[in-house]
């Protein structure tokens, strides 16, 4: 942290047409720890109201998206402090699972055998850096926007770093206008070698009291069968089929009746997700830039929230990329050349519908 990051807490705001722009950087002492906020008022409907925050020390977890009195964001606050599943954390640079915590790139194999994480930790599970701190820079404050970036090395003080060993930075910039949050990653290689990766996000959206009146609709044609380690078998199962129709969620189907952990695929174009809240008269649009290919859908029972998880690859891409042509096509695993950047975004975008 830079000297000028330690003067915090900060505050800053400006204005323009019917929106107020302000930021803020400071300990929430419920969480014990700082925390980044960026809202977006509404000064003439406070129901349109918008904040996001972010706890960079807990892996850059966007706990918070709260529209008006409703937030949309699902987080457990002891989960959080334990830097567990929950808000909406980082996936990177493996999306989902890896089988057998090893990989094989470019001919040489790593072990992930390192990495512990809760619950069944046969399969490396999210990631590497959701639970790491991360740093973050100034918000900057504009007159149709707010933003600020926050961000995570890897190099050979990282944890886990013989597991991957590409020295590299992860960038997200949180850029917040109007009702529509832009998530933007980018991945700068520092070695002098290619980085393989995948990114995604997995946020917990809340479904609120009753799940019979959420709808969600997903634009993609296609499900990958996966084995009972939630693994993809390399199957793809095409949902204009009727065998496989129960799957297709292309008109909008209420989140009660579904029990999906499932990767969807062949996505449409443009590749907008909508989530319906018909009791708050709201939905919330979740659209990404191409790089993102496969989204997956989580539905728990017995749990208020639904993840919709957009990610720049498949479930253990690292390992399919390299089994066959067709696979390779599959898994979309991204690559970055030494000395590079690649980025893509994200977008949630709150539309009122009445």
């Amino acid at each position: 942290m830079t000297d000028e990051q330690n003067q915090m807490p900060s505050t800053g705001d400006q204005s323009i047409s019917n929106r107020l722009y302000t930021a803020d950087v400071g300990q929430d002492l419920a969480l014990h720890t700082t925390t980044i906020s960026l809202s977006s008022t509404d000064q003439s409907n406070s129901s349109r109201n918008t904040l996001v925050c972010i706890a960079p020390e807990f892996g850059s977890n966007m706990y918070r998206f709260r529209v008006g009195e409703h937030d949309l964001m699902y987080t457990d606050q002891v989960l959080l402090k334990n830097k567990n599943y929950t808000g909406n954390f980082v996936l990177w640079p493996f999306p989902n699972r890896v089988r057998d915590k090893r990989y094989t790139y470019q001919g040489q194999m790593y072990s992930l055998e390192d990495v512990q994480r809760p619950g069944n930790d046969a399969a490396l599970v999210h990631g590497l850096v959701f639970d790491r701190p991360w740093q973050y820079t100034q918000p900057v404050i504009g007159p149709d926007a707010v933003s600020v970036t926050t961000y995570v090395d890897v190099n050979n003080e990282s944890p886990y770093y013989t597991g991957y060993p590409f020295d590299s930075r992860l960038s997200l910039t949180y850029t917040l206008s109007g009702t529509e949050l832009t998530v933007t990653y980018e991945v700068h290689n520092k070695s002098s070698r290619a980085l393989p990766f995948g990114f995604a996000l997995h946020p917990y959206f809340s479904t609120f009291a009753d799940k019979h009146d959420v709808f969600i609709s997903i634009p993609a044609q296609a499900v990958m069968e996966a084995d009972d380690e939630m693994l993809p078998t390399g199957r793809i199962f095409d949902i204009n089929k009727v065998m496989y129709a129960m799957y297709d969620l292309r008109e909008p189907t209420p989140v009660a009746y579904l029990k999906l952990d499932h990767v969807y695929t062949r996505l449409n174009k443009p590749a907008l997700s909508i989530l319906d809240y018909k009791k708050l008269a709201m939905q919330l649009h979740v659209s990404a830039t191409d790089d993102f290919t496969h989204v997956v859908i989580f539905t728990p029972e017995q749990v208020p929230y639904i993840c919709i998880e957009y990610q720049t690859c498949s479930t253990d891409a690292i390992n399919l990329h390299h089994q066959s042509p067709a696979l390779r096509e599959a898994a979309h695993l991204l690559e970055v050349q030494p000395g590079a950047t690649y980025s893509g975004a994200l977008h949630y975008t709150i539309v009122f519908t009445t």
